[in-house]
């Protein structure tokens, strides 16, 4: 487990068992950010088991719900996608695959390869601080995933360009793999 996860979830038993309110009120402010974390990862979880194949069924079942359209508002809640019916979503994702497929698989693979890169940027912490255009790409990212074809090239072709700057900082293994497949998938 990682040191601030473990410090955070420390923090929040120790306060849950106290009878001062002060340790309970400073530990709900602390619970909010670690929400976010784990609905981030949640959220990225879920990417990840749909681009492996997962289907909805599956991914309902691994998260203890009842229906895969329990699991699809789920992860609409997410991604903070306020209307819970799954149908104006699942119509947007079909009419993207179609769009991607009459344009050959070389789109289909720049799609998958900019979503993995963008899942495992979202799930990186400090990613905002490894370099000075990292907030810039991860929005890119995001436009990215979901443009028409003409505009994930360029849109991806961007982060691509973004990333350089990154070379002298370090980057987690995970993101430069993504990275590399997202380049490959350009060219």
């Amino acid at each position: 487990m990682e040191p601030d996860v473990e410090r955070d979830l420390h923090t929040l038993l120790t306060a849950a068992r106290s009878d001062d309110p002060d340790p309970a009120l400073d530990a709900l402010t602390l619970l909010r950010g670690v929400r976010e974390r784990l609905d981030a990862t949640e959220r990225a979880l879920i990417e990840s088991a749909r681009a492996g194949g997962a289907s909805w069924a599956t991914v309902a079942t691994a998260l203890g719900l009842a229906s895969r359209q329990a699991a699809e508002q789920r992860y609409l809640r997410l991604t903070g996608d306020q209307n819970r019916d799954v149908a104006p979503s699942r119509i947007t994702r079909q009419r993207q695959r179609s769009v991607d497929t009459s344009h050959g698989p070389a789109i289909a693979t720049l799609r998958a390869a900019t979503r993995a890169l963008l899942r495992r940027v979202e799930a990186d912490d400090a990613w905002t601080s490894r370099f000075t255009r990292a907030a810039l790409a991860k929005d890119t990212l995001r436009m990215a995933a979901e443009a028409p074809p003409g505009a994930l090239f360029a849109l991806a072709s961007s982060v691509i360009d973004d990333l350089r700057q990154a070379t002298e900082t370090a980057l987690p293994l995970p993101i430069t793999k993504a990275a590399d497949d997202l380049r490959k998938a350009l060219t």
